[in-house]
């Protein structure tokens, strides 16, 4: 019931202009900060900043949407990355894939400071925390669906992720193993256990691919809190270098295949 609540639930509508514009000066204020989840004043615009800009996801675009069975079947735009020509029907007007990737750069920017300006203790990630996630970030653009787990299938790359109808079963139980992994990572305390919790985190994510869209960037959101819940320096979250980022697909395909070992090592690279 709580999962059926977490995708229906209407979102209030937002001030947009005033938040964006709070939001973009608060960015500004954590990307000051010494104690940052990979934020810098590149977040907002930059290209590559891993938050927004020319980053579309970590793994490759979803290749095709399905509509859920027995609906009407229609073309769907590919959400493989797009540059400032293409355009994008938003609540907000028509934009550029540039001017959504700004605004979903400072929403991410500010979910992160969010998160690092309270508790450790505090963080309890379900699957509702995981929607309002979504929902804070992309709601200003696509209240339609934002915060939403996806009614669609999908293809992202060479992995086909679960049907939409499996995805509230596979988040809820994505949740309650992550939580047991951490317990037992805080418990042990070793840099191994540390780098395998969180790439299981990564990957497993990234593998239901809940949402229609955006799921890297909730992805990244969802590690810095496992980072500063697991009382971790900041680590990087996302890869910008072509070589890297295609080492670490292949590491995200190794573990498609249940060999989450090259993940775990690249995530012990990042602690290191």
């Amino acid at each position: 019931m709580k999962i059926n609540k977490c995708q229906n639930k209407n979102k209030e509508e937002k001030n947009d202009k005033d938040r964006i514009k709070k939001s973009a000066a608060k960015t500004r204020k954590v990307a000051a900060r010494p104690r940052r989840y990979k934020l810098s004043e590149e977040s907002v615009s930059g290209k590559g900043s891993g938050l927004g800009g020319e980053i579309h996801g970590v793994r490759e675009g979803t290749g095709k949407y399905e509509p859920p069975e027995g609906a009407h079947r229609e073309r769907k735009d590919s959400t493989r990355p797009l540059d400032s020509t293409r355009y994008l029907e938003t609540a907000q007007g028509i934009k550029t894939y540039t001017e959504v990737a700004e605004i979903l750069a400072v929403s991410v920017a500010k979910a992160i400071e969010d998160i690092i300006d309270g508790i450790p203790e505090a963080i309890n990630i379900t699957p509702e925390w995981i929607c309002e996630l979504h929902g804070d970030i992309a709601s200003s653009l696509f209240p339609d669906w934002a915060g939403r787990f996806r009614n669609v299938n999908v293809v992202v790359g060479r992995h086909t992720p679960p049907p939409y109808y499996e995805v509230p079963v596979h988040v809820l139980r994505y949740c309650d193993d992550l939580s047991a992994r951490m317990l037992l990572a805080a418990e042990q305390q070793n840099i191994a256990t540390f780098a395998e919790t969180i790439a299981f985190a990564d990957w497993r994510f990234q593998w239901i691919h809940p949402f229609r869209d955006f799921n890297g960037r909730v992805g990244r959101i969802l590690l810095a809190a496992v980072l500063f819940k697991l009382k971790l320096p900041p680590a990087e979250t996302a890869v910008i270098e072509p070589d890297k980022k295609e080492r670490y697909l292949n590491m995200l395909r190794e573990a498609d295949s249940r060999n989450l070992a090259p993940l775990t090592e690249i995530w012990i690279e990042r602690l290191s």
